[in-house]
């Protein structure tokens, strides 16, 4: 059978107007096969959830104890002061579920604030404890145990060991036989620093915790935005961070999983790894 001319020409025609089609849909197929990597955090739902659990964490934390009657000191008192107030900001930013980077920056002033007056209050409980003829656990022996566990020169009749004065105490109930002998030595019962010194040390290690929560749940940005606030904290510290900061950094660092983001929580956490000698350089 024939083909007449002007079918021909209308054949080829369509062979040109379908050609570019077909080529489309091919290449847009192979772009769709090796789609790029995505923040698996980026919906911030995993966050959402978390914070959640805080907000209520949050509500059930009581105020820290007042430093008033501790500290005489006027500037002293005032960190203590800053710490409460600071909590108050976290709980605000927590019961509505805050993303930003004000939230953000309440959780590292509660920890930074916390810190402070726990490092106070645990200077002026060592002072408390050397008036009171305490030690703390780990201490070298005093000079008169050292001397009394001395041998004596030959020919002489060693001298009795001096008996040591018992701290002044309160008036209160004597304790049992039993409970004395489970107590731990150098601690005492009427410590007036223990209780606000456990109070701010704890917030300072719940604000950290809190900040853990966006660093290892919150979109890329949100854990760009938190790591900020650790890596200011940690230069604060002079190069000595607390154990519950290195934490939080090491462990984010093991559950990264974007590359260069893993590269620079390891390389702050490295810096953990020195030696106590040129950490203090």
């Amino acid at each position: 059978m024939k083909i007449g001319r002007g079918s021909r020409v209308l054949f080829v025609a369509a062979l040109f107007v379908l050609a570019p089609g077909c080529r489309k849909g091919s290449n847009a197929g192979r772009a769709t096969a090796a789609p790029a990597a995505s923040d698996r955090f980026a919906d911030g739902k995993r966050l959402t959830v978390a914070l959640g659990d805080w907000k209520n964490r949050w509500q059930n934390e009581l105020p820290p104890p007042s430093c008033d009657a501790v500290l005489t000191q006027r500037d002293e008192r005032e960190l203590c002061a800053a710490a409460a107030a600071a909590l108050v900001q976290v709980k605000e930013r927590a019961a509505a579920l805050d993303q930003s980077a004000g939230a953000l920056d309440a959780a590292a002033e509660l920890s930074r604030r916390a810190a402070a007056a726990a490092k106070k209050l645990r200077f002026r409980d060592m002072e408390y404890m050397g008036t009171q003829g305490l030690s703390l656990p780990g201490a070298p022996p005093s000079s008169a145990s050292a001397s009394a566990a001395s041998p004596a020169p030959s020919g002489l009749r060693p001298a009795p060991p001096r008996p040591i004065p018992l701290p002044q105490t309160r008036q209160h109930a004597t304790p049992s036989a039993s409970g004395d002998a489970g107590a731990e030595a150098g601690v005492r019962r009427d410590d007036p620093f223990k209780p606000a010194l456990r109070a701010y040390a704890r917030l300072e290690v719940e604000a950290l915790r809190y900040l853990a929560a966006f660093l290892e749940l919150g979109p890329l940005g949100t854990r760009q935005l938190a790591l900020g606030q650790l890596e200011k904290l940690w230069d604060e510290s002079g190069g000595h961070p607390s154990h519950p900061l290195q934490q939080v950094v090491r462990q984010a660092s093991l559950l990264e999983s974007d590359p260069p983001f893993r590269a620079r929580l390891k390389k702050l956490d490295a810096k953990s790894h020195l030696t106590p000698a040129a950490s203090a350089r």
